[in-house]
């Protein structure tokens, strides 16, 4: 039996989306793979409990003794404390936690297809991504802003952000292409739990009420969001002015914050979410679409590989330009007959991925990368 020990920066985020490699024990077990923390109490995020650098510490010294088989390292690149760490402090680190196992298997956490940490690529033997452009090619080179997308729009839109412009992320070497591969996306981790079912249920995920398709829809179009960035927000603050500008539909007031429970039954009321890139392309938004019944529509995925694949254009989601040049005509066709079955496909695709064959299918795609 191999042991995978997970190493990770105790954020309830990160915790969230590590969860189906503990609901899916028994299925790892299947293919000869034990999953563990590396102490018992690494289940329970304390973070915000702690202070961070020394659990953090604490985690990595542990790691540095002994020997270990396979290790998982999950640490986001600007949250965690040795995201904090420059570079050359966080690749002594690596390498000491190399020296002592078999195979050591950096999770890149971003929310984006870009913003990574290839600085630590000679030292891993793996490099899994909950994202990765399809065109791995494109690695090979400096991205503006770290992000294909804030690319586009510095380009396209001479935008400025020093924001995202004064972390500095390493182009991939060519040697390394074949270790970068895709982990999973966020659809997958606990997204739908309460913080209290989070710490009571560490090898399982909640199942979330699936709410119909067909049926209770009296709002056109839901969209709410922030922006932060005039670059990495620019989709979310055009989708706001767009939406505001539109008269002839039912919408959200995209200018009111609302509470939680409230955001909640406005989307499980709506016939189409609205769901823009952030800090990456995907969020939970995508998802709750899924659950909520809704048609998802959102800028075109074509240039992302993930998993599990929750976006195929005109199946699962309604794609729009980059350049929003056909809002209008996706949002004059909400409430029609193809965006209905968008929704009912898309839910149902979702649905299948709470199912016992999901954790079979799940560890399959984990050993596969590990053995492959």
């Amino acid at each position: 039996m191999r042991i995978i020990t997970v190493l990770y920066d105790q954020s309830a985020y990160t915790y969230r989306w590590l969860k189906p490699l503990f609901a899916a024990k028994n299925e790892f077990k299947l293919y000869g793979y034990k999953v563990e923390y590396i102490s018992f109490l690494d289940y329970l995020p304390l973070n915000r409990i702690l202070d961070r650098a020394k659990r953090e510490m604490y985690i990595l010294n542990k790691a540095m003794k002994g020997h270990r088989d396979i290790v998982f390292m999950a640490f986001h690149h600007s949250t965690s404390w040795i995201g904090s760490l420059d570079k050359a402090e966080r690749i002594e680190i690596v390498k000491k936690i190399k020296i002592h196992c078999s195979k050591l298997v950096w999770l890149d956490t971003a929310d984006s297809t870009g913003t990574c940490s290839f600085e630590v690529m000679p030292y891993v033997d793996l490099y899994l991504k909950k994202q990765i452009l399809k065109d791995k090619s494109m690695y090979l080179n400096p991205i503006w802003g770290g992000r294909v997308f804030c690319q586009y729009y510095h380009d396209m839109l001479h935008l400025e952000d020093e924001s995202i412009t004064n972390k500095k992320f390493e182009p991939l070497g060519k040697q390394y292409l074949d270790k970068l591969r895709v982990s999973w996306n966020v659809g997958v981790g606990d997204l739908f739990a309460t913080r209290v079912q989070l710490f009571l249920h560490p090898y399982s995920r909640v199942v979330p009420k699936f709410i119909s398709p067909v049926s209770g829809k009296i709002l056109d179009l839901q969209y709410r969001g922030s922006s932060y960035s005039p670059v990495a927000g620019y989709q979310r603050q055009k989708c706001l002015e767009l939406v505001m500008g539109l008269n002839h539909i039912s919408h959200s007031d995209a200018l009111k914050r609302i509470p939680k429970k409230e955001y909640i039954k406005e989307g499980q009321r709506a016939k189409a979410i609205l769901s823009p890139f952030g800090w990456g392309e995907i969020c939970g938004r995508d998802f709750e679409a899924f659950v909520y019944g809704a048609t998802m529509i959102k800028p075109s995925m074509d240039h992302c590989v993930t998993y599990p694949d929750a976006y195929i254009d005109n199946l699962t989601y309604i794609p729009i330009k980059w350049d929003f040049s056909d809002f209008n005509e996706k949002i004059d066709q909400i409430g029609t007959a193809k965006f209905k079955k968008v929704a009912i496909d898309a839910q149902e695709f979702y649905k299948k991925h709470f199912s016992k064959n999901f954790y079979n299918e799940f560890a399959k795609h984990i050993v596969n990368e590990l053995e492959r």
